[in-house]
C-alpha cells in the first residue's frame, strides 16, 4: 500500500526512480527461468546428435564388415583358388581385423579344397556369416551399451548354360612360324578349362575348322538336302542372302561343293586317287564337330588339325553362328537321336529369348579373306562327255570325247563320241584294201555293242535296248577312198565285227565319267588342257571360265561384318576375335566382328595360350548371388 501511494504522489521521474528496485528484482527472476530452458534444449540437441553419431558408427562398422566378408567370399569362391575357402575367408578378415566376428565355419559346396572342386563338380558356392556388437558411446546414457549386426555373404562361381562355337583358321599359312602347333595347345587348354569349370550338361562346344571351305561330317551332311552327287566332299555353297543372318533354313536345297581343285595341272585318274589341295577337304580332320561336352573328344579333334588351303572367314563365321542359332535345333535333335550328339543337347541351340544360355563365338585367324571357288551348272551333274578306260595303255587313258553341238559338249540322246588315240583304219594285206570305222561312235571306246545278225551298234548304257545276243565290239567298213590317214568314202555293204576281246591286249569296258567323277580326280586346268587338245583353244578357254566361279575379299568382308552385327544385336552372341600375327586386312575385319573392345585380341605365337586363357576367364560367370 505504501508503494501504491508513492506512485500517486510523486512526479513521473521520481516515480520511476523510486520503483526501480522492485522491477529489477522481477527481471532477475525471469532470466533464471530462461537459463534452465536453454540448458534443457542444449541437452536434447546433444543427446540427439550423440545418437546420430552412434548410428553412423554402427552403419559404418556394419558396411565395413559386409564389404570385407563379400570380398573374402568372392575370393574363396574362385575356382582358380588353390587354398581352402575357409582359409581364404579367415585370411581376408584377419587383415581387416575382423576375423573374430566370423560365425561358425563357411558352408562350401562342394565341400572340397582347391582344384579338387573343379574336377568333381566344375563349380563352387561359398556362404559365410559374421556378427559384430558395435559399442555405443552416447546411447549408454539410456543403458544401451551396444547394437548387434549380422551379415551374410554368398558367392558362386559357375558357368550356367553355355554354347560355344570355336571357329579356327586351318588355312595353309597356319603352317608358318609354328602357328598350328601353338593353336592346338592353346585351344585344347581352353576346352579343358571350360569343361573343368562347368557343371556337366551345361556346356556344349562346337568346333569349326575353316580354310577355303568348311567340311561337314557324313552324319551332318545326311541331314541336309543338297544337289550335286558327291561321294567325297562334304561342303555346301550358301546362297548370297544367307550371309546376312545366322539362321539356317533346313528345307532349303543348297548346292553341294564338289570335290575339285582350282590349282595344279596334274591328273590323278591314272592312279585311281583323288585330287589334293581340293576346295572342299575330304579328310575327317577338317570336319566340323557339333555340340560336344567330352574334353577328350574335343581335344582330339583339335589335335588332328592339318593346315592347307585359302582363307574363307565368312564361311567359318556362317557355320559358327549357325551352330548357335535355334533354327538349327531340328538338325541337332536328329543327330542326338542317332547318338552323334549327347542326348542332353537335343534341345540346343537354345532360344535366345529365354535368356538362360550364354552363346559365344571365338573366331581366330592368321590371315584375311582370300578366294573361294565353286563349280557352276551344267558342269556339276550328269555325264561329262568324257570316257575313261583303266586298261588303255599303261596308266589308263581318256578314250572318248563327246562331239560339239553349237559349241557345247553334246551328251544327250543319240550323242556321238570321238575315239582319240585309237586308229580309224587298218590295212588288210589279203584283200588289199583298208578297213576303217566311222570317226564318231555311239559310245566310248570299249563300251559299244554290235548285233552280228544285223550289224547294228548300240551303247552299253542304253537301258531300253537289251544287249543279249550282242557282241562287245565295233564295226569296220571297206574304205573306198583313203588319204592322209582319213577314210573319206565307205562301202557300207562290206563290213566286219571287231571284238574287243580279240584285240591285243583285250579292251575292257570304258566308263562314261559324270562331272563329279571327272572333277574328283582331274584338276580344272588339266580338263582345260584335254579340251584344248581336242576341241581347240577357244572352246577350252570359254569352258575354263564358265565352269568355275569365285568370290574374293570385296565380297566376303561385308558378309562377315553383316553376320557379326546380326549375331551381336539380334541373337545376343558374345563374339571374341583373335588376330594371330594377321595382316592389317585380317585385323580390320576381326575388329568389326568383335562384341566390344575387350573382346578383340592381337596375338602372337608366344602369347596365344594366354589369350585363350583370358577369353576363358571372361566367359566364366563369377557373380555374387546375395
Amino acid at each position: 500500500m505504501k508503494n501504491f501511494v508513492c506512485k500517486l504522489k510523486l512526479t513521473k521521474t521520481k516515480q520511476a526512480d523510486s520503483c526501480r528496485p522492485i522491477s529489477d528484482s522481477f527481471v532477475k527472476s525471469e532470466e533464471g527461468l530462461m537459463t534452465i530452458l536453454v540448458l534443457f534444449l542444449i541437452m536434447i540437441i546433444f543427446t540427439v546428435g550423440g545418437f546420430a553419431v552412434d548410428i553412423m558408427r554402427f552403419d559404418h562398422e556394419r558396411a565395413r564388415l559386409q564389404y570385407s566378408l563379400d570380398r573374402a567370399v568372392l575370393a574363396a569362391a574362385d575356382l582358380e583358388q588353390d587354398l581352402c575357402p575357409a582359409v581364404v575367408i579367415r585370411d581376408y578378415l584377419e587383415k581387416e581385423g575382423l576375423a573374430d566376428y566370423l560365425v561358425g565355419e563357411p558352408i562350401v559346396t562342394p565341400d572340397l579344397c582347391g582344384s579338387q572342386a573343379v574336377t568333381v563338380q566344375g563349380y563352387r558356392r561359398v556362404e559365410a556369416s559374421a556378427k559384430m556388437d558395435v559399442k555405443m558411446h552416447f546411447m549408454q546414457w539410456w543403458e544401451v551399451d551396444s547394437i548387434a549386426t549380422s551379415v551374410v555373404s554368398v558367392a558362386e562361381e559357375a558357368i550356367g548354360n553355355v554354347e560355344i562355337s570355336m571357329v579356327l583358321d586351318v588355312s595353309g599359312s597356319m603352317n608358318s612360324n609354328n602357328r598350328l602347333t601353338t593353336l592346338k595347345l592353346a585351344a585344347q587348354n581352353f576346352v579343358q578349362e571350360m569343361v573343368d569349370k562347368t557343371e556337366d550338361g551345361k556346356l556344349s562346344i562346337s568346333i569349326v575348322p575353316y580354310a577355303t571351305q568348311v567340311s561337314l561330317p557324313d552324319t551332318l551332311m545326311a541331314e541336309l538336302p543338297t544337289t550335286g552327287t558327291n561321294p567325297h566332299a562334304n561342303c555346301i555353297n550358301f546362297e548370297d542372302t544367307e550371309f546376312s543372318t545366322s539362321s539356317f533354313d533346313r528345307n532349303l536345297i543348297r548346292e553341294r561343293t564338289l570335290h575339285f581343285t582350282h590349282w595344279g595341272d596334274y591328273d590323278r585318274r591314272p592312279d585311281n586317287t583323288l585330287v589334293y589341295s581340293e576346295i572342299c577337304e575330304s579328310d575327317t580332320n577338317r570336319e566340323v564337330m557339333v555340340h560336344q561336352k567330352d574334353a577328350n573328344i574335343l581335344k582330339q579333334k583339335i589335335a588332328d588339325f592339318q593346315a592347307g588351303g585359302n582363307t574363307s572367314i565368312d564361311l567359318g563365321v556362317k557355320w559358327g553362328l549357325t551352330l548357335l542359332d535355334e533354327s538349327f535345333r531340328p538338325v541337332v535333335a536328329s543327330l542326338a537321336a542317332k547318338g552323334d550328339v549327347p542326348a542332353e543337347f537335343a534341345t540346343r541351340p537354345s532360344n535366345v529369348a529365354s535368356g538362360d544360355t550364354m552363346k559365344v563365338m571365338v573366331l581366330m585367324t592368321d590371315g584375311a579373306n582370300t578366294s573361294q571357288y565353286w563349280v557352276n551348272d551344267p558342269h556339276r551333274a550328269g555325264k561329262s562327255g568324257i570316257w575313261w578306260n583303266d586298261d588303255e595303255g599303261v596308266d589308263g587313258e581318256y578314250v572318248s570325247y563327246a562331239q560339239l553341238v553349237d559349241g557345247k559338249i553334246y551328251t544327250g540322246n543319240n550323242a556321238r563320241y570321238y575315239w582319240p588315240n585309237v586308229d580309224i583304219w587298218e590295212w588288210d594285206s589279203d584283200l588289199n584294201f583298208y578297213w576303217a570305222r566311222d570317226q564318231l561312235q555311239p559310245a566310248g571306246y570299249g563300251s559299244t555293242f554290235v548285233d552280228p545278225s544285223t550289224m547294228t551298234v548300240i551303247e552299253e548304257a542304253d537301258a531300253e535296248v537289251s544287249t543279249d545276243g550282242y557282241e562287245r565290239g565295233f564295226i569296220q567298213y571297206r574304205c573306198l577312198s583313203f588319204t592322209d590317214g582319213i577314210c573319206s568314202a565307205f562301202d557300207y555293204s562290206t563290213s566286219r565285227l571287231v571284238k574287243y576281246a580279240d584285240m591285243t591286249p583285250p579292251v575292257t569296258p570304258s566308263e562314261h565319267l559324270t562331272w563329279p567323277s571327272l572333277w574328283e580326280s582331274t584338276t580344272r586346268y588339266q580338263i582345260y588342257e584335254d579340251f584344248r587338245d581336242y576341241y581347240g583353244s577357244t572352246f577350252a578357254y570359254n569352258w575354263y571360265y564358265d565352269a568355275v566361279s569365285s568370290s574374293g575379299r570385296s565380297t566376303k568382308d561385308p558378309r562377315v561384318t553383316a553376320m557379326c552385327a546380326y549375331a551381336r544385336d539380334v541373337k545376343k552372341v558374345v563374339i571374341f576375335t583373335i588376330a594371330l600375327e594377321a595382316p592389317s586386312a585380317g585385323k580390320a575385319i576381326l575388329k568389326t566382328c568383335k562384341s566390344d573392345d575387350g573382346a578383340y585380341y592381337e596375338a602372337t605365337v608366344g602369347n596365344l595360350p594366354d589369350v585363350f586363357a583370358s577369353i576363358g576367364s571372361s566367359i566364366r560367370n563369377l557373380r555374387l548371388t546375395q
